[in-house]
């Protein structure tokens, strides 16, 4: 049972001010992100996430050891383009290892490959047209029609 009972205006503004304060860094963090994913080089940036920044430093968390001995190859092109393009104030950048950032990326991966898998599905309608289509056909191309036809599901 929930227990409501009146509140006072200015205790709605106030939660719905750090509510907002909230949005506003969530905001402010997912650019920055964006920003170091088009700095780093492909494989790299997907095995990096912005975790935060505060004081003048960025907090970046990386999925591996290996990972992170490939980041730090890349720190001063990295500090250099994030005060370059968003954060003049930018003084250092610290890394953590989080090794759920590969275990996030390999079911992302998983997923697309799934989907993939479920637009490849050859339908019952398309396996129709393949097999009047061999019915035609010479007997080597048929027996591949066939083949062919027999993955609709």
């Amino acid at each position: 049972m929930r227990y409501n009972e009146p509140r006072i205006l200015t205790s709605i503004l106030l939660q719905a001010s750090s509510l907002s304060k909230i949005q506003e860094r969530t905001i402010a963090l997912s650019k920055l992100s964006n920003v170091v994913k088009d700095i780093l080089p492909p494989p790299l940036n997907q095995q990096c996430r912005v975790a935060n920044y505060r004081c003048g430093v960025l907090i970046i968390e990386v999925s591996s050891a290996s990972w992170l001995s490939r980041l730090r190859y890349e720190q001063s092109n990295l500090i250099q383009g994030i005060r370059r393009k968003t954060l003049p104030s930018l003084s250092s950048i610290q890394y953590q290892i989080n090794p759920n950032i590969s275990a996030q990326l390999s079911e992302l991966n998983n997923q697309s490959l799934n989907q993939k898998k479920l637009l490849s599905v050859i339908t019952p309608k398309s396996a129709m047209f393949l097999y009047t289509l061999a019915e035609n056909s010479p007997d080597k191309l048929k027996k591949q029609l066939i083949k062919l036809a027999n993955h609709a599901k």
